[in-house]
């Protein structure tokens, strides 16, 4: 236990740690930051709101009944509007006196110089917010309106089990969630950069550990001993620890910072909403999807460090360790942008096709490290 903490204390050396540090800083900025800094910007703040609104007064799902509210609450805000028109002088001249007369003036913009400028001015120069709220409350009443299409819009051609899912979903109050789709890209936006930093921390916290030895030399002494054999199996043990360690303390920033997103109060609501975007092939919260995406994070942390350590205990040099294992990160993260971390459990692709992938990769790893493992017990020098 002794040498496996003693391992532990290698991996997070002082000079290990400020280069973690620095990578973690600039990956933030890049990667993470903008999603949480610049969350709710534009006219995502009166979606933002929309869906507040819907879960305060109607909770996790919006009946029919519940639906005919709000959209009373539409008409109170297109009162608020009228008011507005008849009180401007420009809008007076266009003979637009009510919001009916706005829309069909604003489907004139692209066409007509004067409506561009007349919906600038409302829209951005005195940035009147009842005309973006209702921009977002008529975007979602129509996608309420038009729900069972939109579903299955994103699909060329549904497969069987797809279709009898989407009408499953259709038939579900979960459906009804007022989960929007601004809210679950944001988190997929920032649960992505988290696994970035794994892919990136992980190398370099535990490449030295293995690489060290090789250069200097030292396994060829471990080798002529049988505990100094075992040497090797008590540094993946440290390497796996510290991989999860690495894993924790990302994670605990992301899930400290996102605090401030204000979306937590979305947990108990269904990920396939009407106006998620989303049609997953589980009957899932929001709070659920996260909690699996967590577990996957932990599972990526693991395959990576099964990959550094296959790696850098064949080399001997930083160059060449960094040189094998960059493209087989790199490929890892791009299929994790594609599909391994991003709208889980969609049905867009078959249901088990994810799980299928993780599995193997969790079974590739694993041979590679108990063949590799194997290898160190009977190595010559």
């Amino acid at each position: 236990m002794n040498i496996i903490k003693n391992e532990i204390k290698k991996i997070f050396n002082p000079i290990n740690m400020i280069v973690a540090a620095l990578i973690t800083i600039i990956i933030w900025f890049l990667f993470i930051s903008f999603n949480i800094e610049h969350f709710q910007n534009g006219s995502d703040i009166y979606d933002y709101d929309t869906s507040v609104y819907m879960l305060k007064n109607y909770g996790t799902s919006m009946d029919e009944e519940e639906f005919k509210d709000f959209k009373l609450y539409r008409e109170e805000k297109i009162k608020e509007a009228n008011r507005y028109l008849l009180s401007d002088e420009e809008f007076a001249k266009e003979n637009i006196n009510s919001y009916e007369d706005y829309i069909k003036f604003r489907s004139k913009m692209g066409y007509n110089q004067k409506a561009d400028k007349l919906i600038s001015k409302v829209m951005f120069e005195d940035n009147v917010e009842v005309f973006w709220e209702l921009q977002s409350l008529d975007n979602l009443i129509e996608s309420y309106e038009d729900k069972e299409f939109l579903i299955s819009s994103n699909y060329e051609e549904e497969s069987s089990a797809q279709k009898a899912r989407h009408e499953e979903i259709k038939d579900s109050n979960g459906f009804n969630s007022p989960l929007n789709f601004m809210i679950f890209r944001n988190y997929n936006s920032l649960i992505f950069g988290i696994n970035l930093l794994v892919l990136i921390c992980i190398p370099i916290l535990i490449c030295p550990i293995f690489i060290n030895d090789n250069k200097n030399k030292v396994n060829y002494i471990q080798y002529t001993t049988k505990t100094g054999r075992k040497l090797f199996i008590k540094k993946v043990i440290a390497s796996l620890i510290s991989s999860i360690v690495i894993t924790t303390i990302h994670l605990g920033i992301l899930f400290t910072v996102y605090k401030s997103n204000n979306t937590y109060m979305f947990w108990d609501c269904s990920i396939s909403s009407f106006i998620s975007a989303m049609s997953s092939w589980y009957d899932i919260t929001f709070g659920q999807y996260i909690i699996l995406s967590v577990i996957l994070t932990y599972i990526v942390s693991i395959i990576t460090s099964i990959v550094t350590i296959c790696v850098s205990s064949r080399t001997s040099t930083y160059i060449s360790a960094i040189g094998i294992q960059i493209p087989i990160l790199f490929i890892f993260g791009c299929w994790l942008k594609a599909i391994g971390m991003d709208y889980l459990t969609t049905t867009y692709y078959p249901k088990y096709i994810l799980y299928i992938i993780y599995g193997l990769l969790i079974l590739i790893s694993s041979v590679m490290l108990i063949r590799r493992i194997k290898r160190e017990k009977v190595s010559d020098i």
